[in-house]
């Protein structure tokens, strides 16, 4: 019998079973194929914009993401240096196979079991979950962790040719998505795509702009991580699309599965396909075009993700700058999936329908391998918990973009595939990247579980090790001077926060919101018809979105 079963392989379920290493439990990861563990299934990059922050959050709980990114990684760069130090983010591109190299490595020195098999069901007793059956056997645990990222019930669309999986060659999952559906769902569908692979070869390079990596100092997504001297950041470039290509464009949606009602699920919004791309914007006269370099001499293009034919693939890269005549080596393509509700989950990440079953990743409606290994690490603690008996634990929205991101998705739940922002934080000048150690130190000191949570006792030294790195450390320096630059920053969000609380639990007393001008009659209906009590509960109605919160809230701002 094993302690704790991982299904799946990807970020969330490495993150996981990593975390669950540093216990004495038996663990056992279960996936499809042992090959493709920690599978950069799309961009071959990590952090950015808001997810950097999270992977520097996953570090400081002893996470792996943000130590492989940079180990693995072929250049680092500071990204939005000309905003402020809680704006600045960092980005690795990576070399796939040496990612993948370096957590064969990292397994091997772990008390993990892997087998290479599908599971098929979960065996359920009295609302418990008690194990899993697979194709080959049953296996009991005492709980599980499902992080089957896209691949329930899920299909790939390549033009009008379509395939049961849930990435290129990999066989979806029908069975265990139909006995989640009857047990937790109803399920719903999302849909995530990625872009075609060129050839390093035919480019032209001269007519591309040159982007480079970052010198003195070289940045880092992870405090584990000691950068060589010798280290080579490797160049990556950016294009543009052209007139040409939103006419080619324009001519394939006719043969687009998207545009054919063919895939029903709702795609990310800030990373749509070229096809949206255009359409939506189409009086845009260009779009960036982003060239990776990825493994065996290729390509990876961001932001060409797609699902048009070969036909279509060819003619619309032939039509962007530098790309005249160049050769594709692996299509795009478009996954649509089956999610669960994560509204249908604790903060803990465990399903509020079947005991002890913890999801993270994918399956609950995130996009992105960094929001999936911060669900991977907050599911691996409270599995852990959970098994011990101990009371549960989850980061908060208010130290960190792990317990912003947990919130979002228990609370709202996900009509697009969700992913982190630092925009979505109203707390962002204290969530900054370069303090994340600190703030998940003092969170788990104030918490009491140091000394008696055995993976954050990481063994006494290396609590003495961050303590004295907190002394010591040059980046002290650093630290001092932001707390003083955003000291009275901080206070003046901390007061429109509070603002902001008071304004949300303003009481609406017979209000007729007819009378509010600029409000669409269907809104002011639905209002009318619900009767909020106050601005709390306006917010929680569907239809409402943020321009229409706006206008409501102008109009009441007079009387509060």
């Amino acid at each position: 019998m094993q302690d704790i079963i991982i299904v799946g392989g990807g970020h969330a379920g490495f993150e996981a079973a990593s975390i669950l290493s540093k216990t004495k439990n038996k663990i056992l990861i279960i996936t499809k194929n042992i090959s493709n563990i920690g599978e950069l299934s799309c961009n071959p990059s990590v952090g950015g914009v808001g997810k950097s922050n999270l992977v520097k959050e996953v570090d400081a709980l002893g996470g792996y993401m943000g130590y492989l990114a940079t180990k693995s990684s072929i250049q680092l760069k500071k990204i939005r240096t000309s905003k402020g130090e809680a704006m600045h983010c960092t980005r690795s591109q990576i070399n796939r196979k040496k990612y993948k190299k370096n957590i064969k490595e990292i397994f091997k020195k772990k008390n993990i079991k892997i087998l290479q098999s599908e599971v098929l069901k979960l065996i359920i007793k009295n609302n418990i979950v008690i194990g899993v059956k697979t194709k080959i056997n049953s296996f009991l645990s005492k709980t599980v962790i499902l992080t089957t990222g896209t691949f329930l019930n899920s299909k790939i669309y390549m033009g009008s040719i379509k395939y049961k999986e849930g990435r290129i060659n990999e066989k979806n999952s029908f069975i265990l998505s139909k006995q989640l559906n009857y047990l937790i769902g109803p399920l719903k569908k999302l849909k995530t795509g990625t872009s075609p692979r060129i050839s390093f070869k035919n480019i032209k390079f001269n007519n591309l702009k040159k982007q480079t990596g970052d010198f003195n100092p070289i940045p880092s997504l992870s405090e584990r991580y000691k950068i060589s001297k010798n280290y080579k950041n490797l160049n990556c470039w950016i294009t543009k699309t052209t007139e040409k290509t939103k006419e080619i464009i324009k001519k394939s949606l006719k043969t687009s599965p998207m545009y054919k009602n063919i895939i029903n699920g709702n795609s990310p919004r800030y990373c749509p396909s070229i096809e949206d791309k255009i359409y939506r914007f189409y009086n845009n006269k260009k779009h960036d075009v982003f060239l990776e370099p990825d493994e065996n001499n290729q390509i990876y293009l961001g932001g060409v993700s797609t699902c048009l034919n070969y036909k279509f693939q060819n003619l619309l890269l032939n039509s962007i700058i530098g790309l005249e005549n160049c050769q594709i080596t692996r299509l795009g393509y478009s996954v649509e999936y089956d999610f669960l509700n994560p509204k249908n989950l604790k903060k803990s990440l465990e399903s509020k329908i079947i005991k002890g079953l913890f999801l993270a990743g994918q399956i609950n409606g995130t996009t992105g391998y960094e929001e999936a290994a911060a669900q991977g690490v907050v599911a691996g603690i409270n599995s852990y918990l959970y098994i011990n008996n101990k009371k549960y634990w989850y980061p908060n929205k208010k130290n960190s973009y792990m317990g912003l991101m947990i919130n979002d998705l228990t609370k709202n739940g996900v009509t697009e595939p969700y992913r982190v922002f630092s925009k979505k934080s109203e707390n962002k000048l204290n969530l900054r990247e370069d303090n994340s150690g600190k703030r998940l130190f003092n969170v788990f000191k104030n918490l009491k579980i140091i000394m008696n949570f055995i993976f954050l006792k990481y063994e006494k030294k290396n609590i003495n090790n961050l303590i004295n790195n907190i002394i010591i450390n040059k980046n002290i320096i650093n630290q001092i001077y932001l707390h003083f630059k955003y000291k009275n920053y901080i206070k003046i969000q901390y007061f429109s926060l509070k603002k902001k609380k008071n304004i949300k639990n303003f009481k609406l007393k017979n209000i007729n919101f007819f009378k509010i001008k600029n409000l669409y009659k269907e809104i002011s209906e639905k209002l009318n018809k619900e009767k909020p009590k106050n601005m709390k509960d306006v917010l929680k109605i569907n239809i409402i979105k943020n321009d229409s919160f706006k206008i409501i809230l102008n109009y009441f701002k007079k009387f509060i």
